[in-house]
């Protein structure tokens, strides 16, 4: 963890620095959170730690154990379901909304995007892969020019960031997943909303899947 800037709240510093920590898997699921060691860490005192562990609780990040402490909560099914069907909901919609009206330019921003995470893939960056495809996600988004969904997105897209770094942990769902944006990328290019439709409905369901493969497995060894 990086020490903070005393020119931004204390709290939002130790706020951000926790979250980023929990979506890129550094703090696990499971993981008991103490307010002295944090603090230490990040050179502040308690207060900013202790009001930051109440906002990520608030937002559902983290849970109180009592007389144990505070632990970051596990991904159950039915946050992977709630999170995809918003998805389906909202970026299906998007598609047909921007796709027939793609300038030549939005379609190169695009294919750079998509270069840049099959770099990262190739360069097995994970982080900076993960990171490429929600550019790829909020740059469609933006293109509606619709602020509110944009907005919903966005905070959709914290938890989509969890749950992709679940699903792309396999090297076999990281290949699909960008074969998975090429296809999508090809029919933005002809500009055709059934297949561009057909091929983000499709990407979503298969990294669904995948999360709820992941999930049983977890159940499975904890039963056994």
């Amino acid at each position: 963890m990086k020490k903070v800037s005393k020119f931004v709240s204390y709290t939002d510093q130790v706020y951000r620095e926790l979250k980023a920590n929990i979506l890129l898997g550094k703090i696990s699921t499971g993981d008991f959170l103490q307010e002295r060691s944090i603090a230490e860490l990040l050179g502040v005192s308690r207060t900013p730690v202790r009001e930051a562990l109440k906002r990520l609780e608030f937002e559902g990040w983290l849970e109180t154990i009592p007389w144990k402490g505070v632990i970051v909560k596990e991904i159950e099914k039915q946050d992977v379901i709630e999170v995809f069907q918003c998805r389906l909901a909202n970026e299906l919609f998007m598609i047909k909304l921007i796709t027939p009206n793609l300038t030549d330019d939005q379609l190169n921003d695009l294919k750079s995007i998509f270069d840049n995470m099959e770099a990262a893939l190739r360069g097995g960056k994970r982080e900076e892969f993960i990171h490429e495809d929600r550019r790829f996600h909020m740059y469609l988004a933006q293109l509606t020019n619709n602020s509110r969904l944009v907005q919903f997105l966005d905070n959709l897209s914290d938890q989509m960031l969890r749950l992709g770094i679940r699903a792309i942990t396999k090297e076999s769902r990281a290949n699909e997943t960008l074969e998975e944006h090429e296809k999508l990328l090809s029919a933005l290019q002809k500009r055709s909303v059934p297949e561009a439709v057909e091929a983000m409905e499709q990407h979503i369901y298969q990294t669904q899947e995948t999360l709820m493969k992941m999930l049983d497995s977890v159940i499975t060894r904890e039963e056994n």
